[in-house]
């Protein structure tokens, strides 16, 4: 890519990642006024030396993620370095406040100056998507050792995230974008084309190996936050195991990601991870603090990593070797 191509993406990308900056401080603003008194206690509760535990088991999450992100663009034929890869990923997390993550795409627009096709970028984020999906059902399935009418909520969700697999495997339906694109023309043909595209990307990351190693590297990844927030809760002397406290967090994950369309499924963990401590025997109070303690451990530690990430990649930005075709 020339000079002259990348500067419009690079301005888009910049006012993006502006507009997503200024978005999360007001929220974050917001949030900290409005429980300023409460967010004040959860962090002295919990301390200096539990404090770093859980954001260390947040930091694993992102870590094992990137490998796993980073092993399916390998796998697609692009070789990134390693250390701009990871400023990569991470800024995509500055985005993460967008309904259905959707703004974390904007890996994309920095892929695309190592030749990444954005048809490549954006199936290792659908399938990374899904397999997150698959691995959060999986560890919420362990709050059902503690109550078994869970059950059909987590078989749905294994059920939805098996179909997808399946729809996404068979190269017939790619075909079919093909012929739907073939018989359009202008925007509607290129957008066909470019989800059949898509759809073969996304198969070629779905082999049984790529699925078994992307599965459990999603499961660790997801556990430790899991364990994460059950030494939040030991931090504010609630009594619970790690596999009660790990199957509480898939659960209330699960509800963040039903809240598709709101920012970062802000709104569904607020309501079920209280409503499920409640249901244990906590009192309101405490498992509202626990709540706070786990999203500025997990979503707002990943929003700060990510406008860092975007700082670093935009004021310190150098050329990018294109290393194939877009």
């Amino acid at each position: 890519m020339t000079a002259e191509l990348a500067k419009p993406s690079n301005g888009r990308r910049r006012a993006l990642i502006a507009i997503a900056g200024l978005g999360v401080l007001v929220y974050l603003a917001a949030a900290v006024i409005t429980d300023a008194d409460r967010l004040e206690a959860a962090l002295l509760a919990l301390g200096w030396g539990g404090t770093a535990l859980v954001l260390g088991a947040s930091a694993l999450n992102y870590l094992l993620r990137f490998g796993r992100w980073s092993m399916y663009i390998r796998e697609l034929g692009h070789d990134v370095p390693r250390g701009r890869h990871l400023l990569y990923y991470l800024c995509g997390f500055a985005f993460t406040v967008s309904p259905g993550k959707a703004g974390e795409a904007v890996r994309s627009l920095y892929l695309r100056e190592h030749g990444v096709s954005y048809p490549d970028s954006i199936a290792a984020l659908f399938v990374e998507r899904v397999l997150d999906l698959m691995a959060i059902a999986l560890i919420a399935c362990l709050i059902v050792l503690k109550d078994p009418s869970y059950w059909p909520v987590l078989v749905g969700a294994l059920g939805t995230t098996l179909a997808l697999v399946v729809f996404i495997g068979r190269p017939q339906v790619a075909r079919g974008f093909d012929r739907l694109g073939a018989r359009r023309s202008g925007r509607i043909a290129a957008a066909l084309t470019g989800i059949a595209n898509l759809l073969r990307s996304s198969k070629a990351l779905l082999t049984p190996r790529l699925l078994l190693s992307g599965l459990v590297l999603g499961v660790v990844a997801w556990g430790a936050e899991g364990v994460g927030f059950y030494w939040i809760l030991q931090g504010l002397a609630i009594e619970s195991s790690i596999p009660e406290a790990t199957g509480i967090y898939g659960v209330s994950v699960l509800a963040g990601g039903a809240a598709f369309f709101m920012p970062g499924g802000i709104g569904g963990m607020e309501v079920v991870m209280p409503a499920l401590l409640v249901a244990q025997g906590v009192p309101l109070a405490t498992a509202v603090i626990a709540m706070l303690l786990c999203r500025l451990a997990t979503l707002w530690f990943a929003v700060v990593l990510g406008l860092i990430a975007a700082t670093v990649l935009e004021t310190r930005a150098v050329p990018a070797p294109v290393s194939g075709s877009v």
